[in-house]
């Protein structure tokens, strides 16, 4: 019973790991989309704009504009919550992704601007060093699982390009065999 207990609290903080990991790239890389958005669009002036804006605030001020996009989104979620609640599944999940994405990228943008000021308050300091200690404890949490599926999957893909050209072909060699024991087989 023990032995279970340890193995259910190693799979929940595994999949809490996980989960952060997930948040983190999402947060990483749809930011990096909306740079790219944002220079598709010719907006690169925005950020400069929007930095200059920033400026002035005082970091309890800066603290409210970082806030504002998840009180924005909060309808969507609700949206969301609602089509769930009325049957359509894979709409709700796929419209929280959406919105939760979109909420990390403008918030991963909007902190890239407005850091310097929240680090001024001492208290989300200590807590962005929190979050930055949980990513490090993740990433160290996931990384043996991670090596394992790289490992797996590099010998998966060494067997099958062995499969491809070993021998001249043992692919298509191995393919004709089974289909010559296809035609042998009796009709009936």
């Amino acid at each position: 019973m023990e032995q279970l207990k340890q193995r259910l609290a190693e799979f929940f903080w595994f999949t809490l790991a996980i989960l952060f990991l997930i948040e983190s790239w999402i947060w990483d890389h749809v930011k990096e989309w909306l740079r790219q958005l944002e220079r598709l669009l010719g907006l690169e002036r925005f950020e400069s704009w929007l930095k200059a804006r920033v400026e002035p605030l005082s970091p309890q001020m800066t603290l409210a504009l970082f806030a504002i996009p998840m009180i924005g989104v909060l309808p969507f979620k609700l949206a969301a919550v609602a089509l769930l609640g009325q049957g359509h599944v894979v709409t709700g999940i796929i419209f929280i992704f959406l919105v939760k994405s979109l909420t990390l990228g403008v918030e991963a943008f909007l902190f890239d601007i407005c850091r310097d000021k929240l680090l001024q308050m001492a208290w989300f300091a200590r807590l962005y060093s929190i979050v930055l200690d949980i990513r490090a404890w993740a990433t160290l949490m996931v990384k043996p699982f991670k090596l394992q599926a790289l490992t797996a999957w590099n010998r998966i893909r060494d067997q099958a390009q062995t499969l491809m050209v070993r021998d001249g072909g043992e692919l298509k060699r191995r393919i004709a065999r089974l289909r010559d024991a296809v035609r042998q087989r009796p009709r009936g």
